[in-house]
């Protein structure tokens, strides 16, 4: 076997391995998806942006977020939200004046919501969202997003120094929409990683 045919199966093993790798990461984001969590009743409720339409309408996911929120908030959990999200550049408004607006005109008074209108990623809203509750005195929090991408919101609200629990909300079901995310939350899940390593 030449040396160049050497190389090539071993490059070839390589990148087979490593989307094996990945698909088993891929397989553990859907599992951890599909946890039953049970949230503490806490000082607040976190609710973590996602894409407004450009009509101003909220995307589907943002939706189930607010919907998942508006019932713990209803029952009980928390007396406040916190929402999260700046205005993307092709977003009319932020995404927390977007779901502001959609929970007051389902009854929850304005005063107990806090805008969080300044963080562009995950890391960015539980860290604001953190500031903000130093500032009331809070302490716990549940955080609320995409089945999805709740296990990895934990993790980086408890590296923000967050006592939190959580609520997966449902996430979009078209089945091309429900993969990307899924292959996407994979990467960020290696991001997280890496930062925890280097």
């Amino acid at each position: 076997m030449t040396r160049k045919r050497r190389w090539l199966r071993i490059i070839v093993a390589l990148a087979c391995a490593g989307v094996v790798a990945f698909m088993a990461l891929v397989g553990a984001v859907c599992v951890r998806a599909n946890i039953v969590r049970t949230p503490v009743s806490s000082d607040c409720i976190i609710v973590l942006g996602a894409r407004v339409r450009p009509d101003g309408t909220l995307s589907d996911s943002l939706r189930y977020r607010c919907e998942s929120a508006l019932a713990a908030w209803e029952q009980g959990l928390a007396p406040f939200l916190i929402v999260c999200g700046a205005q993307g550049t092709d977003e009319p408004v932020a995404e927390a004046e977007a779901m502001r607006a959609w929970l007051t005109e389902r009854g929850v008074p304005e005063e107990n919501i806090v805008l969080e209108a300044d963080s562009y990623n995950t890391e960015q809203n539980l860290e604001n969202a953190h500031a903000l509750m130093q500032a009331r005195g809070w302490e716990s929090a549940i955080v609320v997003t995409s089945d999805y991408h709740l296990e990895r919101a934990l993790w980086l609200a408890r590296d923000a120094g967050i006592e939190a629990s959580g609520i997966a909300a449902e996430s979009p079901h078209p089945l091309g929409i429900w993969l990307k995310n899924r292959l996407r939350e994979a990467c960020s899940w290696c991001v997280y990683a890496l930062k925890k390593i280097f």
